[in-house]
């Protein structure tokens, strides 16, 4: 074997304590030979030692070279520890920037595996290394990634925090998220969401001058306790999100007031709507039948709740689910289903011939079938009838369209939107709906005021709006009015403050982004190790 070219000494992982002797090549691998020269000092007393016990290989496997794994073989040495009151007698040389006590890879290779588990995952960053020459399995890069670093982290101090809460699992288990608001990156996770929690964690932080956060109690009063010096802000997504909720449970119970009447809608004529008694079809029956087991089973939702039967108890008593509990007891009447929005058929693209021959005379729907047929059609005969049916009723060609109604929820983000955001359209529905619901009109007009006095940044705007609110006719107004006051100076901080808390719901996004990658391997040390920012290592 040829002497390696003294350049070759730069390669190793650290050159002043690794002497290169060789290089062998094989066919899936180098070799590197490698000797140590160092003062070795015993890692009790660090006394120098120079006697030599014995000596022993060490293999480690390194960064890989042109798709080649790289496989460096040291001839370590165990030295005697001369030092008479020193408890260790024998030791083995350490290898300090190079590998880790009974390490089997470099600190480099280790790092770089490191990072790719960071960034990938288990099982993706394994094929990854693989295809770079080198060879680790998902459970051991797991494990990689969990480690604690060997490198020493300074704890900086942290002025502005951010606290939010993220799901396990959706309505059943949480956690805690931790930000640095003014470095834009994760400080810690709690593995559940308390007060207790939250105040253990900041009674160690003294540093700290604000906590945003939402307004969930327990948050408050772990911020209170934990950092009573700190100002608490709510935070302003939040804010905007509740008073949406509100909005929504006040239009609940005026379901029949949101619905807008088209553009030129012209009412039928009373002796058009006359239609013969015909007997129900099995369909007919079949929704008449559900919707009297609907009405049943609303019926006794509201009979629980006046004998005093929580919104669990009403739940768990009939097998629904509480949701559906909830917006019965909300409404005044019995909730039709909405009805079914149209959707694209294919028989519209022929409608202007259908139009033609139904002014015509030709009324048979098979035959109108089979002709579109001949011109391209490729739908089922059902569907021209289904779309010709109206135009019997109502003796014109085109189908009527009903009026809109739009469901709370969409009515009130509609509501609560920005109105240079709001399109046309949209623009359009609101004031039908304001010009003949005085209700709603005023809906809109609390709705106005508290974006004004948010994007304002005026805390007195903010005071008048909560008294005005206060004594609104809309019950759900009233108590999110009345919640405001409970919390009311980290409320009026959210609206004076320049700092947000929206790069939380970002921070809460990746988290989600990172378990649902990880599948069933996402435990609480893992996710957390995935989440934080990655730790910096030596050169």
């Amino acid at each position: 074997m040829a002497t390696p070219p003294s350049h070759s000494q730069s390669v190793l992982p650290e050159p002043r304590k690794l002497v290169l002797r060789k290089i062998e090549g094989e066919a899936d691998r180098f070799v590197l030979y490698v000797r140590v020269e160092q003062v070795a000092r015993c890692p009790g007393c660090q006394t120098a030692s120079r006697s030599v016990h014995s000596a022993y290989r060490r293999t480690l496997a390194d960064l890989p070279w042109q798709g080649l794994r790289v496989e460096i073989r040291i001839q370590a040495r165990k030295f005697r520890c001369r030092n008479a009151s020193c408890r260790q007698k024998v030791f083995a040389e350490r290898l300090d920037r190079v590998a880790a006590i009974y390490a089997r890879r470099t600190d480099r290779l280790g790092n770089v595996i490191r990072l790719v588990g960071y960034s990938t995952g288990g099982l993706p960053g394994s094929r990854l290394l693989e295809r770079l020459a080198i060879r680790v399995s998902d459970d051991t890069l797991l494990r990689t990634i969990k480690s604690p670093s060997t490198v020493e982290v300074t704890e900086e101090a942290i002025h502005h925090l951010g606290v939010d809460d993220w799901a396990w699992k959706k309505g059943q288990n949480y956690g805690t998220i931790l930000v640095d608001l003014e470095r834009h990156r994760v400080i810690d996770l709690l593995p559940d969401r308390s007060a207790k929690s939250l105040e253990q964690w900041l009674s160690h932080r003294t540093t700290i001058r604000t906590v945003n956060r939402d307004r969930a109690g327990a948050y408050a009063e772990g911020a209170s306790k934990g950092a009573p010096d700190a100002v608490q802000i709510a935070d302003r997504f939040h804010l905007f999100v509740n008073f949406s909720d509100a909005v929504e449970r006040a239009l609940e119970s005026k379901r029949q007031e949101l619905e807008v009447p088209l553009d030129g809608e012209i009412p039928v004529p009373a002796e058009n709507n006359v239609q013969c008694s015909k007997p129900e079809t099995a369909v007919q029956r079949t929704k008449s039948a559900r919707r009297c087991r609907r009405l049943e089973r609303y019926q006794q939702v509201i009979e629980l709740h006046a004998s005093g039967h929580s919104q669990k108890a009403i739940a768990n008593t009939l097998g629904i689910s509480r949701k559906t509990v909830r917006c019965w007891m909300r409404s005044n009447e019995f909730p039709e289903r909405k009805p079914v929005s149209g959707k694209y058929s294919h028989v519209r693209e022929f409608e202007k011939y259908l139009h033609q021959r139904w002014a015509q005379g030709c009324h048979n729907a098979t035959q109108l079938f089979r002709e579109i047929r001949a011109r391209g059609y490729r739908g089922s005969r059902q569907m021209v009838s289904y779309h010709v049916s109206p135009w019997r009723k109502t003796n014109s060609i085109g189908k009527p369209k009903p009026p809109k109604r739009l469901a709370p929820k969409d009515a009130a983000i509609l509501i609560c939107k920005r109105p240079e955001r709001r399109s046309a359209d949209q623009q359009n529905i609101l004031d039908r709906l304001t010009s003949s619901h005085a209700d709603i009109a005023h809906l809109c007009g609390l709705a106005l005021e508290f974006r004004n006095a948010m994007q304002n940044q005026d805390g007195t705007c903010m005071l008048a709006w909560i008294d005005n609110a206060a004594s609104s006719d809309h019950i759900s107004i009233a108590r999110f009015a009345q919640g405001l006051r409970r919390d009311l100076k980290p409320v009026i901080a959210a609206v004076e403050s320049p700092l947000s808390s929206g790069q939380v719901e970002g921070q809460v996004n990746r988290l989600k982004a990172l378990k649902r990658q990880m599948y069933g391997r996402a435990g609480f040390s893992l996710l957390r190790a995935r989440v934080l920012p990655l730790s910096p290592q030596g050169p």
